[in-house]
């Protein structure tokens, strides 16, 4: 498994805090924030660093979205069998006449009956496969209600007009402590003399 990418910090540059990110680190010098991924590194001047939010969410719709999903599979688990013994069923009721269209045909070919059957049957197979549609439904219904639930803690950093955002799944103690020093490191107003 490969580490996490750490920001390319300057010679004496003393790293104050550092937090993992999932997929990065964010870390804090003496005179900046450096955030590395793997698609690059930002860095910000202290500076210029007007604002530290962080905060924790469950995403709601993930979890709204992973219910409808399970539901879903629930609801073809459930007509399954049903639907596919009635489309049978209704394949054999026309086994009588298609045979007797295929019999008066000179190619064999039939009629009505013949192309009715064969639509059913296919119908049939289709309705064959629902059971591995709503496996995948319900293991994707799941895994988002479980990430859903897990939420993430977001990071936000106003600084010149911009923000950056980062984030790491579920409830990181870390990522908090990160920013109560990110504020502490902050430069204070100035005051008046």
């Amino acid at each position: 498994m490969a580490t996490a990418p750490y920001p390319q910090l300057a010679a004496g540059e003393q790293v104050l805090a550092e937090a993992a990110l999932g997929g990065g680190t964010a870390v804090l010098t003496g005179r900046r924030l450096a955030i590395a991924g793997r698609a690059g590194e930002q860095s910000v001047a202290l500076a210029h660093v007007a604002a530290v939010r962080v905060r924790y969410e469950r995403a709601a719709g993930a979890i709204a979205f992973g219910a409808v999903l399970v539901a879903m599979a629930l609801l073809l688990f459930a007509v399954t069998a049903p639907l596919r013994t009635l489309i049978l069923n209704q394949s054999v009721g026309l086994q009588a006449a298609a045979s007797q269209e295929r019999a008066a045909s000179p190619d064999g070919a039939g009629g009505i009956a013949v192309g009715v059957q064969t639509v059913l049957e296919t119908a049939a197979g289709i309705v064959r496969a629902f059971p591995v549609v709503g496996w995948l439904l319900l293991l994707v219904g799941l895994a988002r209600i479980v990430l859903g639930a897990i939420g993430q803690t977001i990071v936000t950093i106003a600084a010149g007009g911009a923000e950056v955002t980062f984030s790491r799944r579920g409830n990181s103690r870390p990522l908090h402590d990160f920013v109560a020093e990110v504020g502490r490191q902050l430069p204070g107003p100035a005051t008046p003399k």
